[in-house]
């Protein structure tokens, strides 16, 4: 049986790890931490108009925060959102999706009583001990004016929490109008070499700053090899496939590249064999029956799309077949894929 063109889609089969993977031959995102925080201020200055800018602060925070959550790739983060002055738990860190999370930003509210509403920023610091228990690497992304006007030293606070969170990264996007505010938030960003920070008002005005905070923050970019297969006259690379932990079922991404990929399969002839893959992780008969049910998963929704059934041949080689290393996270995702090989 000789295999003269291979269509390669690098899927995110989850077992045990919960992140994507993107076919090789493209960049493939590759997260930088495994959990965040937005920890916002909600003091009454931020319900106040931001000096220069003329608008409301908390109502510009909920939109940045908005505009990032829709730009964080799906990478298996866990996220929780929480405020100080006063200190509440909005979203608890937890497993993220984009539309748990714009929910729990608009919980947030723009017009509270700003009267007397002190902002006590080192003691909301202080008071964040669900650090402890977010996944390293973790980043905290304050969000501030940061005006500080009652309660404990922030900067020596956040220098605290720093040191006894290791693989903690505290960053900031500044919402301030004041130059003491300013002071205030790049002495807490100085405290460590890791920290992003931003202007918001910028990133607000700005797209291309706005993904570079995003990228910077939660992921970065590599460049994946391309897979040597058997001879083969034609190479078709996708983007990756994604299916929900320990599911066969395909997410709004992975039918999207389906489609794409079936109109192909219609121009063309000939059988093709739909291949499941999985990482080491798991156990052998579990890998097996999860490599078989998510090649039957996208073989049946190639046949919705138009594609003969009888040219799909479904087969699932579990963990048999790595084509990396299954010695790191990062090469086991490449290893948890579906791949369509057209047959002779």
């Amino acid at each position: 049986m000789k295999i003269s063109k291979l269509l390669t889609l690098v899927a995110a089969l989850m077992l045990v790890c919960a992140a994507p993977a993107f076919a090789a031959g493209q960049s493939t995102l590759v997260p930088k931490i495994a959990s965040f925080d937005f920890f916002v201020d909600y003091s009454g200055s931020m319900m106040l108009k931001h000096e220069t800018v003329g608008k409301n602060k908390m109502e510009m925070t909920k939109k940045l925060l908005s505009a990032i959550n829709a730009k964080i790739p799906a990478l298996g983060y866990e996220g929780g959102l929480h405020t100080f002055a006063p200190s509440t738990e909005i979203q608890p860190v937890a497993a993220w999706d984009k539309a748990s999370y714009e929910k729990a930003i608009k919980k947030l509210n723009e017009n509270e009583d700003t009267f007397a509403r002190m902002t006590p920023m080192g003691t909301g610091l202080q008071k964040a001990t669900y650090a402890k228990a977010m996944k390293r690497k973790a980043a905290m992304i304050m969000v501030s004016d940061g005006e500080s006007n009652l309660g404990s030293d922030p900067v020596a606070e956040a220098k605290l929490l720093l040191s006894t969170n290791p693989g903690l990264c505290l960053h900031v996007i500044s919402m301030a109008d004041k130059p003491a505010g300013q002071a205030t938030l790049d002495a807490i960003a100085k405290l460590n070499g890791c920290a992003v920070t931003a202007k918001g008002p910028e990133l607000l005005a700005n797209e291309a700053a706005l993904d570079k905070f995003v990228r910077d923050v939660f992921y970065e970019e590599k460049a994946a090899p391309v897979v040597a297969a058997a001879p083969m006259d034609e190479v078709i690379v996708l983007r990756s496939i994604q299916f929900a932990l320990n599911s066969a079922k395909l997410d709004a991404t992975a039918t999207s590249i389906l489609v794409e990929t079936a109109s192909i399969l219609k121009s063309k002839k000939g059988s093709v064999e739909v291949a499941g893959h999985t990482c080491s992780l798991g156990t052998d008969e579990y890998n097996q029956k999860l490599s078989e049910a998510r090649a039957k998963s996208v073989k049946d929704f190639l046949v919705k799309q138009g594609v003969e059934s009888s040219r799909l041949i479904t087969k699932g080689y579990g963990e048999s077949k790595p084509k990396y290393d299954n010695s790191t996270e990062e090469t086991r995702k490449l290893n948890r894929r579906v791949e369509l090989s057209f047959i002779k």
